[in-house]
């Protein structure tokens, strides 16, 4: 759908899981920012601030406000999804 559309796919992984976890070992003092506000202000960074590769990938015209950007997700990703909504 994305390719007939012109637009992009982009699967993202949540900081604290998978590979993506900042610190290596868990501490507690990670779970001071591991927060429901911490992964939406996470999801607006990497919107505002993603390059992607491909065309106008860079620019500003792929940006929230320039653009629709739809998120998705089940279990966690899909309540983030409405968190971030509500925000």
């Amino acid at each position: 759908m994305a390719k007939a559309t012109g637009g992009a796919t982009i699967l993202l992984e949540h900081r604290f899981f998978g590979k993506s976890y900042p610190s290596g070992e868990p501490t507690l003092d990670d779970l001071k920012v591991h927060t429901i506000a911490q992964a939406i202000e996470d999801l607006d960074y990497f919107s505002q601030n993603v390059k992607l590769s491909m065309p106008g990938g860079s620019s500003e015209a792929i940006r929230p406000k320039n653009t629709p950007w739809i998120l998705m997700g089940g279990s966690y990703a899909g309540a983030l999804v409405s968190w971030t909504m509500k925000r």
